[in-house]
């Protein structure tokens, strides 16, 4: 959807996908703060994601021992049913498919807390090149003012949440702010909203975006703060 209006955007740039979910090194602290944050400050329902995948991944050598993975997808069977299985990586140039592998799910909603649970408990996940599970949770929405519960008027734009809960949660968000200047109505609203925050916003990644001249796409530019 190409907006209408001029609005404030934050995203991570190309070079770097992630950033740290807060409490990043525990799954339960980092899951609470995605909760915190999607209840009080988005339309989006915690217990609703757009897409959940799970992915357990088995290293023919080295990494988490291959008992411990073999059990992990067995487990994971158990609960979630069959899982689809391929290699991880081709190689290049023969095309011949890694002996590593990687199983996924495709869960539904009411299989979260309990996919949620089982990374909890399994913790402390083993050192290993992939994985070796991880959940990934993808939420699109709108926001909230956090004082009003009321959402911010203007959003001509879905914001949206990727989330990885694994051996080191992390991130990454796409944020659309109704606003046409840095002024300090938007400075209030930030400051509303940053507390609240599962990660750590970093300004220099706000950028001002407006449609461009054919109203194909969007252009972005640097943010001046008045």
């Amino acid at each position: 959807m190409i907006t209408h209006k001029p609005f404030i955007f934050y995203s991570l740039p190309k070079s770097r996908t992630t950033q740290q979910l807060h409490g990043g090194r525990k799954i339960e602290l980092a899951w609470e703060n995605v909760r915190r944050f999607l209840t009080n400050c988005t339309t989006a329902d915690p217990q609703q994601p757009t897409r959940i995948s799970l992915t357990a991944y088995a290293e023919a050598q080295g990494g988490a021992d291959n008992n411990t993975s073999g059990q992990l997808i067995q487990e994971l069977e158990g609960l979630f049913g069959k899982g689809l299985t391929a290699p991880i990586s081709f190689a290049y140039p023969s095309g011949l498919p890694s002996q590593d592998t990687k199983t996924k799910w495709e869960l539904d909603a009411i299989d979260l807390q309990k996919a949620i649970d089982h990374l909890i408990h399994g913790q402390p996940w083993p050192r290993s090149s992939y994985g070796p599970i991880e959940l990934v949770l993808t939420f699109y929405f709108n926001l909230l003012d956090p004082t009003t519960g009321a959402e911010i008027p203007g959003q001509e734009q879905r914001s949206s949440l990727l989330v990885w809960l694994s051996r080191s949660c992390a991130c990454s968000p796409e944020l659309y702010f109704p606003f046409e200047r840095a002024d300090d109505k938007f400075r209030m609203t930030l400051e509303q909203i940053k507390p609240l925050l599962p990660f750590d916003l970093e300004e220099k990644y706000l950028r001002s975006g407006r449609s461009n001249k054919a109203r194909t796409g969007h252009t972005f530019s640097k943010l001046e703060w008045e």
